[in-house]
Formats: structure tokens, C-alpha cells, sequence
């Protein structure tokens, strides 16, 4: 918790010690301007390659959705001079309208595209129709998810993958395959696209991708929506990073993940929608200040290997049937504090449990949790179990203040 605050101080003072403002405008900006205010440039890319220690790029606020991803690698701040990037509550989306010239008629009403795929990443795959998730009844990081349908078992508006002939790859323990998308028209309509169909596009595979070696970035004020993966992903030795004022919708897969040597903190975040709110792997070390999350469907936090990670206020009010899991490998060592947690799940099979052959070190100060059948009796000993109704309104009013943040923007990304 003491490094939560420090940090929080350091990035207050490093705002303002920024030395230059770089400015991207989605829709009146040029890649041949200096990236000023008056001037500013078209894309985030050009941005990021201009930035310096000390720097922040603001993304100018657009009518509407922007679709392209932030990615940053190999990018270095410093203590008190963090290259910041303010989305301004912009809301970023990993979809396409659907390209009808590339998809098949195959019979009358179904169509038909063929795309290269890994299986791992068919697990995330996933459409959205005017705005929402189709999923199909599939989510990541559970059992439970629905296999995918036969071709004539597709009612209106339904989807599914065709699994083709093996198309190898660079990386052999996650080949290609040669998939095959299909969609049911709705009634109604011509073709897919006219129904208002999208599919997530690989090329802008999470919302935020920061990678390599990275050092003090501060992300801040952004909404992801619809990305193939993750809302947030955070891969390699990326340390003193900063999320503040966050939100991730119906990702692929998890609303944060840190992978490998990584070290964030997250303060004021709302996830929604996703397989999975929070998920961290191998050596990474997270802290989470204000967390939101409602509608996850595979599992509620999955932390996992020798993760260290603190939760600090956290209100969630999920479907998901995974429920709460902390696992480590033998020979490791997991660590979790919670402090000020409420948990509310509305899935009847949702576990709250350990999978540790390792050493797990779970410290919980008032957290309370409803619906979750199954609490580990090594977790049932720090955590009260109570009823829906003595913690709902807590958790709705986590929700508004959080919601707030963002300016009618998140309400906006839900079509609320």
C-alpha cells in the first residue's frame, strides 16, 4: 500500500514537470504536422515516436469512436518525468465494419470468410452486432464456455468457427489453422454488415499493448471497447507503470494483464463485459486502487504462477462462472492483499478458491462476499461470507462514483 501512495505523488509531481505537450487530433490531424495543439497529429503512432521523458500526448476528444490501439514498446520515462498519455476519455474500438467483398454468400442468408487462426486465440474470438457482444455463449480462462455450433444448428443473427486444415506458423507450440467464420443474416436484412455486424481485427489485438522493456508511462483517461484480447496487456520488463482512470468493455479476454517481470498500478478502474477483470501471470508485482467490475463471465480475478498483487477498495458484481482464483506453481510464491472488497456474484457454480502446490500469501482486511458457494477454507478463514442485500448498494454506488469519471462517456460506450 506505501508504494501505491509514493507513486501516486511521484506522477503528481512529474505532470508538472512534463517538458512538452504533443497533441493527436483522429480527425483533423495531419502526419506531416509538428503535433501542437493548432497543429496537432492524426494517429498515436506519430505521437509516441516523438515522445520523450517528461512528455504528454493528449488525444483531442472525437465524435466518435476511435478505432486504432495504443501501443507503446520500447519507451522510457523517468522518476518525476513520465511520458504520459492522456486519452481524454476517448473511447478506442477493436472492431471493423464488416468488408462484404471478402465474405462468401455459401446458401441463401449465410455467409462466409476464411482467416487464418490460432486456437488459442479462437477461444477469444467473439462478434459484435450495433455496439453489444455476440458471443455465442463462449468466454475465456473457465470451463463452461459453449463450443462452437454446427453450421445448421445457427439460428438468425448467430455465428460460428469452422476449424480447417493445420497452416503451421513461425511458433509451433501455437500453430495456424485455417478457420472459417460463418454468420447467419438476420431477418431481415440483406447481408451481416447491413445488420450491423463487426468482428475484432487482429492487428489492433488489445487495447492498450505496452511492451519490451518500458519504464514510467502513465496511461490515463481512456476507454477500450471490443479489442480481441485484452483491455489493457502488459508484456515483458515493464516496470513503474501507471493506469489511472481506466475502463475496458467486452474485451476478448481480460480487462488488465501483466505478463513476464512487469510492475503496474491501477487506480480507478471499471471493467465490464470481459472473460476476465483482472488476471496476472508469472513474476509481474500489481497493485489495484478502485476497482468496478460487473458482467465477467469466465472468472472474476485469476491470479496466477508467483504473481504479487495487492486490491485495494474493490466492488465487483459479476456472471462469471470462475469465480475468484489464486493458483501459484510448486516451488513459488503468491502474493494478495485485499482490503476493502465487495464481491457479489450472480453465477450459482462460481467458486472462491486456491489451486497453490506452491506458497500462497493472502492477507484480506473487510472483505465480504456473497454467492459464492464454494470459499476455500483457507480464504473463508479472512473473508466474511454475507447476503446479496448487505453489500448490492455498496457495490451501485462504487459504480456511480467510478462512472463519473468519465464524463457520460463509459455510458456511452454501453449504449446506456
Amino acid at each position: 500500500m506505501k508504494k501505491i501512495v509514493a507513486l501516486s505523488l511521484v506522477l503528481i509531481f512529474g505532470a508538472a514537470l512534463s517538458a512538452a505537450e504533443i497533441y493527436v487530433d483522429y480527425e483533423k490531424g495531419n502526419k506531416k504536422n509538428p503535433g501542437t495543439k493548432e497543429a496537432a497529429l492524426d494517429c498515436f503512432a506519430r505521437a509516441i515516436r516523438k515522445a520523450k521523458a517528461g512528455d504528454t500526448i493528449y488525444i483531442l476528444p472525437s465524435a466518435k469512436p476511435i478505432r486504432d490501439t495504443i501501443h507503446v514498446r520500447k519507451k522510457v520515462g523517468a522518476a518525476g518525468k513520465p511520458i504520459i498519455i492522456d486519452g481524454m476519455n476517448n473511447i478506442f474500438l477493436g472492431t471493423d465494419p464488416l468488408d462484404m467483398k471478402k465474405w462468401k454468400e455459401i446458401k441463401p442468408g449465410y455467409f462466409s470468410l476464411q482467416m487464418p487462426l490460432g486456437r488459442n486465440m479462437a477461444g477469444r474470438f467473439y462478434m459484435t452486432r450495433n455496439g453489444k457482444a455476440v458471443r455465442m455463449g463462449r468466454f475465456n480462462k473457465a470451463q463452461g464456455s459453449k463450443k462452437f455450433k454446427k453450421v445448421d444448428e445457427l439460428q438468425p443473427g448467430e455465428w460460428t468457427l469452422v476449424c480447417g486444415k493445420l497452416l503451421g506458423g513461425k511458433n509451433p507450440k501455437h500453430p495456424s489453422y485455417a478457420y472459417e467464420c460463418i454468420i447467419r443474416t438476420p431477418e431481415g436484412f440483406k447481408n451481416p454488415a447491413e445488420a450491423g455486424f463487426e468482428m475484432p481485427v487482429m492487428r489492433r489485438i488489445s487495447g492498450v499493448n505496452i511492451a519490451d522493456e518500458c519504464h514510467y508511462i502513465h496511461f490515463r483517461n481512456m476507454i477500450v471497447k471490443h479489442f480481441f484480447n485484452d483491455g489493457y496487456n502488459i508484456h515483458g520488463n515493464c516496470r513503474n507503470i501507471i493506469f489511472e482512470n481506466i475502463a475496458a468493455v467486452e474485451c476478448g479476454d481480460d480487462a488488465i494483464s501483466a505478463h513476464e517481470t512487469g510492475l503496474i498500478y491501477v487506480k480507478n478502474m471499471v471493467a465490464i463485459g470481459c472473460s476476465t477483470a483482472i488476471c496476472h501471470i508469472n513474476q509481474s508485482e500489481n497493485h489495484h486502487e478502485n476497482v468496478y467490475a460487473e458482467k465477467i463471465l469466465g472468472r472474476d480475478i485469476f491470479l496466477t504462477e508467483s504473481t504479487q498483487n495487492s486490491l485495494i477498495n474493490g466492488w465487483f458484481k459479476a456472471d462469471s462462472i470462475g469465480g475468484f482464483r489464486l493458483t501459484t506453481r510448486k516451488n513459488t510464491k503468491q502474493t494478495f492483499v485485499m482490503k476493502n472488497v465487495r464481491m457479489l456474484n450472480s453465477n450459482p457454480k462460481a467458486p472462491f478458491d486456491i489451486q497453490s502446490p506452491g506458497i500462497l500469501d493472502f492477507k484480506a482486511e473487510d472483505v465480504k462476499v456473497a454467492n459464492y458457494p464454494q470459499v476455500h477454507k483457507v480464504l473463508a478463514a479472512q473473508v466474511k461470507q454475507v447476503k446479496a442485500d448487505e453489500i448490492e448498494a455498496e457495490i451501485n454506488a462504487a459504480r456511480k462514483r467510478l462512472f463519473a469519471i468519465f464524463g457520460g462517456q463509459l455510458e456511452k460506450a454501453l449504449g446506456e
